[in-house]
């Protein structure tokens, strides 16, 4: 079979356009959409503690969300989310050494709160050590949100809550 150039350009033309099209395609929003609204700056505010300074971008070409927050004390943490199907999944890099992977249940896009439950984590000896076990997010309006922590040590538990509020340009 003899392929001439002009056969194969129109060729390669039809399967660019096919891919091009197929790209194009509009996908329905998801939970993982709703957590974009949070790209910005946030003065952040911990029970008993010094304000500090959250930041989110969108990350590997928009399909992962990253927080970076820093404070004082902990230096840098970040977490980053990415969407799995109808939930979201979260890595929490933790100033004290392991990284948590926490998912929610099926989430719909009009969600407000995303509930985190711990999956697994990476440098975690045991599960009785200190790590962050759960995390519920909460998006109260376009300016503020909250984020309630749930460290776990020994079968024991502590909660804390930190309030957030867009900074204004």
């Amino acid at each position: 079979m003899k392929v001439t150039f002009a056969k194969l350009t129109m060729t390669i033309l039809a399967v660019g356009m096919f891919a091009a099209n197929a790209g194009s395609e509009t996908k329905p929003a998801n939970a993982f959409d709703r957590l974009k609204t949070l790209v910005g700056d946030w003065d952040v505010t911990p029970p008993d503690a010094k304000p500090f300074v959250s930041s989110f971008r969108l990350v590997s070409n928009d399909t992962a969300l990253e927080e970076t927050f820093q404070n004082k004390k902990d230096r840098q943490m970040v977490t980053l989310y990415t969407a799995d199907g109808d939930r979201v999944a979260l890595t929490h890099y933790c100033s004290i050494g392991n990284q948590p992977h926490m998912e929610t249940p099926a989430v719909n896009s009009g969600a407000n709160e995303f509930p985190f439950a711990f999956v697994s984590a990476t440098n975690l000896a045991s599960a009785d050590d200190m790590h962050m076990h759960q995390m519920t997010l909460k998006i109260e309006d376009a300016d503020h949100f909250t984020e309630t922590w749930t460290m776990r040590m020994n079968g024991k538990e502590q909660t804390e809550t930190f309030h957030f509020t867009r900074k204004k340009i």
